[in-house]
């Protein structure tokens, strides 16, 4: 949806700040109620068209008041903190849980990716992983880490890697119903049972390991493991073989899939404002 020329006025031109965004959100609002009311009109339903107005009555009234400021406290933040009263922690007297919280709120948000595998019974597993990441462009890599249960085992995706090589990581909508997919899909279940089974998901038909609802995937084969050290986490390092994509065009904007913010917060990719960085490409 793009803003009317009178909103982009209003908001100074290309301002898509948080007052801008609701503003936006409540011009197209209004202009969806009175298009509904053009249809009710030629359809001859006039009983529905009060209702209707009243709702843009109050929608105006809303927008009218992020206007003239009247709302200007709703948006306000703390001032963005920096580092001029930094404090020094030692990461290794804080407890797992608070470790993992403090760094899972700093290197933040991460790609939500579910993994897609099967084992040589032919059980297929699904695992969501926020450790995924581009390490290389040729050869075209990524690295994963993958950490132990409670049964001191590894995790389903990488057993099963060492046997098939094999895995399809896939990046999800962002929906709400992609973020119940991937909380079922974390569910424990013993190794012989699929959390295909705990989710209304379809395979595709081309590859039963391609989630067919997902955004797009990248096909990857397991080259070389890693020890970690003093974890009980191992590094496995995957090639990447092939990308699945519904687009002919090249991504440039990123896409809009989920992230994990913080600790087990799943959220859309933030895409309120972007720039682009080129100078390390070096002279033009």
């Amino acid at each position: 949806m793009s803003p009317s020329d009178d909103m982009v006025e209003q908001l100074g031109g290309n301002n898509m700040d948080r007052k801008g965004v609701v503003a936006e959100f409540l011009v197209n609002c209004i202009k969806y109620a009175n298009d509904s009311i053009e249809r009710k009109r030629s359809r001859g339903e006039d009983e529905l068209i009060p209702a209707w107005e009243t709702y843009i009555e109050f929608t105006q009234h809303a927008l009218d008041e992020v206007h003239t400021g009247k709302l200007d406290s709703w948006f306000e933040t703390d001032s963005r903190k920096d580092l001029t009263k930094a404090k020094r922690f030692d990461i290794m007297d804080m407890s797992h849980p608070e470790r993992s919280a403090w760094l899972a709120g700093i290197v933040s948000p991460r790609p939500l990716i579910l993994a897609s595998t099967i084992d040589d019974n032919g059980v297929k597993n699904l695992a969501p992983l926020t450790s995924v990441m581009g390490v290389s462009n040729t050869p075209p890599l990524f690295i994963a880490s993958f950490s132990k249960n409670k049964q001191k085992e590894y995790r389903g995706t990488l057993l099963n890697m060492r046997k098939t090589r094999t895995a399809i990581l896939h990046v999800m909508p962002s929906t709400l119903q992609a973020v119940d997919w991937i909380d079922l899909a974390g569910s424990p279940i013993p190794p012989e049972e699929s959390e295909w089974d705990l989710v209304d998901l379809t395979p595709h038909d081309g590859n039963e390991l391609l989630i067919q609802q997902a955004i797009a995937a990248i096909e990857v084969e397991l080259v070389e493991e890693k020890e970690l050290p003093g974890a009980i986490a191992r590094l496995a390092v995957m090639q990447v073989k092939h990308i699945w994509t519904s687009s002919d065009k090249i991504p440039q904007q990123g896409l809009d899939v989920l992230t994990q913010h913080g600790m087990d917060n799943i959220m859309p990719a933030p895409s309120l404002w972007s720039k682009k960085v080129d100078k390390h490409y070096g002279p033009k």
